[in-house]
């Protein structure tokens, strides 16, 4: 190899230069293309690619076929290449890949690949667990539906052999800073970690607190696609510019005016580095130990600066300091009812459900398909439940359902209706809460009109 084609350690970065979908694949072309690789090489890695290819669809129609679909051979192929491209990008430098390539057959590379997936996912789920352990008591379906529903159904759909590249997942929930360049496992991984990162910021906070925060931003906001460690970070920053105390996350008026003074004239370099400032003493105040949240407030304030400095240019201040919705604790709302099955739909569900043996199961159909309080009661009337399962659905309900359907049975008369069981099973339901939720759905059924 030539003097010009030498490799210096590190002089490409593989953060910079290759996908994270199509690491391996990229490397190959990057080698090929600056001669990094002779034709041998490259000849034997394109044999052992179709080797292997011809292996795993052996193993996939479970030698019982010689032929397979063009897209599921290719899907396969794609698998393979991304279960390498896994293991390639535990070496530091490119100078170490090629060394790797050249030196170790893809059957290796690929086993190794394997089990870095398999340990990918062991830890997702121990962080999916501690995640689900301390996850925060909002009022938002993406939200909620994500950590119970969504990401749960990956590990159950995700096929690790075949194809790992892929993210059969249900992830309505925005992170803050999300990185969608990675796929399959890696995405999982990732956005767990973040998540993870998220809620340990947001539980340094009051819960009411964070709810206020949440309610101030928009009514409604249990139906928004929002990312409450952002509101909850910028509203902690803006207490903090105010010198106040970080046991309230209400911004008013007045309070709007004085961040207003204190960041209206800067730069918007110098409005980053205040803010950069304010997110240090924020980390400081709240005592937080685990440097990788600390690092996350810090790109996140980064990209903060540029909406608070859009929000100062039109002294629009109130779309990003939220003030609390003082106001609202007697103001009646009116519900308006999702879409309603239709009857062969609704026959079809309820049959579905109870032919499931676990409770489980039959929540995630309840919960993938009712759109409607309507819909609901006619499930539970339709004795789908028995016994505790009826508890088990009622904890997996949003708060909302939970006051829908206390709102519904308040306003029932029981003259001429047999009381259904599952009337009982939710009075006793509501009778396990704490006594604080109890009056706080009171006090809320009392403001819905259905």
């Amino acid at each position: 190899m030539g003097k010009d084609n030498k490799i210096q350690k590190y002089s490409y970065s593989i953060e910079n230069n290759f996908s994270e979908e199509g690491f391996f694949k990229d490397v190959l072309a990057n080698c090929y293309e600056k001669k990094l690789l002779d034709d041998n090489i490259l000849g034997r890695i394109y044999y052992e690619r179709m080797e292997l290819l011809k292996v795993n669809l052996k193993y996939y129609t479970k030698d019982e076929s010689s032929s397979v679909m063009v897209e599921v051979a290719e899907s396969i192929l794609q698998c393979i290449d991304y279960t390498i491209g896994i293991y390639l990008k535990t070496f530091d430098n490119l100078e170490s890949i090629i060394e790797e390539i050249k030196n170790t057959n893809l059957f290796d590379m690929l086993k190794m690949g394997h089990d870095l997936i398999k340990e990918k996912i062991l830890y997702s789920k121990k962080l999916l667990h501690e995640i689900n352990e301390n996850k925060l008591e909002v009022d938002n379906y993406s939200y909620s539906d994500t950590i119970d529903y969504g990401i749960p159904l990956f590990f159950k759909e995700y096929n690790d052999l075949f194809s790992a590249h892929e993210t059969p997942a249900s992830i309505d929930y925005q992170l803050y800073i999300d990185n969608m360049d990675y796929i399959g496992i890696e995405y999982i991984f990732n956005y767990l970690e973040t998540l993870s990162l998220e809620n340990e910021f947001c539980n340094n906070f009051h819960i009411s607190e964070i709810n206020k925060v949440l309610r101030g931003y928009d009514k409604k906001c249990e139906l928004l696609l929002i990312n409450i460690f952002e509101l909850v970070l910028i509203n902690s920053l803006g207490v903090i510019i105010c010198g106040k105390d970080l046991n309230s996350l209400n911004i008013n008026s007045l309070d709007r005016e004085q961040i207003k003074n204190k960041l209206g004239n800067l730069s918007l370099e110098e409005l980053q580095q205040e803010l950069l400032k304010y997110a240090k003493i924020c980390s400081e105040i709240l005592d937080i130990k685990n440097e990788a949240v600390v690092t996350y407030i810090k790109k996140s304030t980064l990209k903060i600066t540029s909406l608070i400095n859009e929000s100062i240019k039109l002294n629009r201040l109130e779309t990003v300091f939220i003030s609390f919705d003082e106001d609202d604790s007697n103001e009646m709302f009116e519900y308006t009812d999702g879409e309603k099955m239709t009857n062969s739909e609704f026959k079809k569900l309820s049959e579905e459900i109870r032919e499931c043996s676990l409770v489980k199961d039959k929540i995630v159909l309840i919960k993938n398909n009712i759109k409607s309080l309507e819909d609901l009661v006619d499930m539970l009337d339709a004795e789908c439940l028995f016994e505790d399962e009826y508890i088990n659905c009622f904890k997996s309900l949003s708060k909302m359902e939970i006051i829908l359907l206390s709102k519904y049975i308040s306003e029932l008369s029981f003259e001429n209706e047999y009381e259904k069981q599952w009337y009982y099973e939710f009075n006793e339901y509501i009778l396990s809460l704490r006594e604080e939720e109890q009056i706080a759905i009171r006090e809320a059924k009392e403001r819905i009109e259905l």
